[in-house]
């Protein structure tokens, strides 16, 4: 028997962290979030919402949130629940905030010497638990065990890729066990991926986060647990973190695209506006055209307001959640003098250089679009009022010479009928009166609309 194929005590964790709302949702979205988390570990709710969004469970597991509550407990962990005969583990869950946090803890039922492929079986049992679903936000395997004797970096590092693959079994390529440290007096590997697509859900949903700790053989297994159990709150509030930095930039990227889309239509728009031009300036102006392109341009600007406001909130959220992911290691390691903890700061120190500066960058390049957005439709509106302006003079210009004429019509037939009584056997409209009055009255009007014209240029 390889000993190096075996750990004492092997411990798997999962930490899974779900939306609890975000901004501008509905009562009904919020309700769909609390559904998708405790469908996890609620049988009687793991069916599509339509058929359980009544259900009185779901409404008795609502009166345990607290919207302003830093955290709420909203299941205690029963010690422990049987997974299998040989497997045994519980659930506690908790709201952060404006996230749901789920911890399953599977373990072996005594504290002898297991091959490593048990991690493995535990592993299976957890996601059958939950039936195999995962946090929108993310998830974190965290496994542990004993040594069962002394040995060098380079074996405790095949021990680790062995627990990795156990975690990990489709894993193809090199495993990076470059994150190495100290975490309360175990050898630690911090392992993660990045997804391969981050406009992509499923990629963002599968990527993969392992803490692997190996504990020395001269410890006993009572410290070892208790030292675990101790630190268990501030690893959940600290993954929370993590994954929220990581939730903001995968949010982010989708922003990203949406505003580099709403570009490229105004940059159409920009086109579109140049041969409106020119037909403009050959005195063809097409004002319901401008009118729609108006109203489509303002909805974009309102579309790439939005986004673009969006996309400073993320960046926000990755600074407040950095902070107090440091913070909480700061605590982590004020606490436990037997962790050196710099492998797992090189994870804020990476999001600082490439998801915030990346966000920052992206605001600074996207936020000129918004001030074109603005300009151009100054500039249609301003045609717009021009060719309106230029319409209603000529409206009043027609007013003006018509009451002239109409005026000079009336004093014209006054005269002529003083002068030249007509006939009472004669209709008025057939007399040489009425004849030179509509004559005076239309020739008054042309001669006025063409001094209006002269006028008014």
């Amino acid at each position: 028997m390889n000993q190096q194929d075996h750990l004492i005590y092997p411990t798997v964790d999962l930490f899974i962290y779900d939306l609890q709302q975000g901004l501008g949702q509905t009562d009904d979205q919020i309700n769909q979030n609390r559904h998708y988390f405790w469908r996890k570990i609620k049988p009687d709710l793991n069916q599509d919402y339509d058929k359980v969004k009544d259900d009185d469970l779901l409404k008795q597991l609502a009166t345990l949130e607290k919207t302003e509550a830093d955290y709420v407990e909203l299941l205690r962990p029963q010690k422990h629940e049987n997974f299998q005969p040989d497997i045994a583990g519980y659930d506690y869950a908790l709201q952060l905030g404006d996230t749901y946090a789920l911890q399953v803890d599977g373990g072996v039922s005594d504290d002898l010497s297991k091959p490593i492929s048990q991690f493995q079986d535990i592993k299976k049992n957890i996601e059958s638990h939950i039936d195999h679903q995962k946090g929108k936000i993310g998830q974190t395997w965290f496994v542990w065990g004993q040594l069962e004797n002394i040995y060098n970096d380079k074996e405790i590092k095949a021990i680790a890729k062995q627990c990795y693959l156990q975690i990990n079994p489709d894993y193809q390529g090199e495993i990076n066990l470059k994150s190495q440290g100290t975490f309360l007096g175990a050898t630690a590997f911090d392992i993660w991926e990045q997804p391969s697509d981050w406009t992509d859900e499923q990629s963002f949903i599968n990527s993969f986060h392992l803490l692997i700790c190996l504990f020395p053989p001269q410890r006993s297994q009572k410290e070892i647990t208790e030292t675990i159990a101790k630190v268990y709150f501030d690893l959940i509030r600290l993954f929370c973190y993590r994954h929220k930095i990581l939730w903001a930039y995968y949010q982010s990227r989708k922003l990203k695209n949406k505003l580099k889309t709403d570009f490229h239509q105004v940059q159409n728009t920009v086109k579109k506006i140049s041969v409106l031009g020119q037909e403009i300036n050959q005195g063809k102006p097409n004002l319901e055209e401008l009118q729609k392109t108006l109203t489509n341009t303002l909805t974009i600007l309102s579309q790439y307001a939005i986004n673009l406001s969006y996309l400073d909130d993320q960046g926000r959220t990755i600074k407040i959640n950095l902070n107090n992911y440091d913070k909480r290691l700061e605590k982590i390691s004020r606490e436990n003098s037997n962790s050196q903890l710099q492998f797992m700061q090189q994870f804020s120190e990476f999001s600082i250089e490439k998801y915030l500066q990346q966000i920052e960058t992206d605001y600074i390049n996207l936020s000129p679009g918004l001030t074109l957005l603005q300009n151009l439709i100054s500039t249609i509106q301003g045609t717009i009022d021009i060719y309106q302006t230029k319409s209603d003079r000529n409206l009043e210009n027609f007013i003006g010479s018509a009451g002239i004429g109409l005026a000079t019509s009336q004093i014209a037939s006054s005269v002529l009928v003083a002068q030249y009584p007509p006939s009472s056997k004669i209709p008025f409209f057939l007399t040489t009166a009425f004849g030179w009055s509509v004559f005076a009255g239309v020739l008054t009007s042309i001669i006025a609309w063409i001094f209006f014209k002269k006028i008014r240029r």
